[in-house]
């Protein structure tokens, strides 16, 4: 491009959800599993999802939406407590509701080696709801292992949902590997405080994050230059 500038796409939050789970998340300890998924349960209006999205069913959330801070909230801290949280974790899998169990099966993919690959299976063969197949794809990829070997081709095969294809796709490229460890301790050591500093019509807060080449990209570099910045925030985070 010749003449560009920067563009910056933020989700910019209000309301009671900073006090959901309070602002000491990080200094002390996170409430229990299933009083963390009580709270999520209470506190996500699956009624936000906008109805239309250029002419159909859409994944976006209006941009005064303050349910996903409550819902990266409740992830990390599932995710804190560890083996702790597979049980409930899974037994919300089987028989929670459709956004229960689309973070259910999101949290599972950040918990390892000790999570078992048959439920997450199940899950990605059989659930109705193709955004819990989805992230059960990807945690089966994330875990590295499964409880039985996983025809990936029947399973897409099978599929008639575009996106759960795709992730199929992207775990089949995975080849095995398990998440990297340094992932998770980000997850587990990311500052919950800081969710709501971006905000829209303000500059964007300075961020590192590693390139896929290893390189080490900062968003300060790019200040003052013609450049694009497309941020995509997944439509269930």
């Amino acid at each position: 491009m010749k003449s560009t500038a920067i563009a910056i796409v933020i989700l910019s939050a209000v309301g009671p959800v900073s006090n959901a789970l309070g602002q000491s998340d990080r200094s002390s300890a996170p409430p229990a599993p299933a009083e963390l998924i009580r709270r999520f349960a209470e506190g996500w209006d699956e009624s936000l999802w906008q109805q239309k999205f250029r002419g159909g069913a859409g994944y976006m959330r209006a941009a005064n939406d303050s349910g996903w801070q409550l819902r990266m909230r409740v992830l990390q801290q599932l995710v804190i407590h560890g083996p702790d949280s597979i049980p409930v974790l899974l037994k919300v899998l089987k028989s929670g509701s459709a956004p229960e169990r689309i973070l259910a099966a999101q949290t599972l993919g950040f918990l390892g080696p000790r999570v078992p690959g048959e439920p997450l299976l199940e899950a990605a063969q059989s659930d109705a709801d193709p955004a819990v197949r989805l992230y059960a794809v990807d945690a089966l990829g994330m875990t590295g292992r499964t409880e039985k070997v996983v025809d990936w081709k029947t399973l897409r095969q099978s599929e008639r949902n575009r996106d759960v294809r795709r992730h199929i796709d992207y775990t089949i490229e995975r080849a095995g590997r398990a998440l990297d460890p340094a992932v998770v301790r980000t997850l587990t050591q990311w500052d919950a405080n800081t969710i709501d500093s971006a905000k829209l019509g303000k500059p964007a807060p300075d961020f590192t994050l590693t390139a896929a080449t290893g390189e080490t990209i900062r968003l300060s570099d790019f200040r003052g230059k013609k450049s694009v910045v497309l941020v995509f925030i997944y439509g269930d985070t």
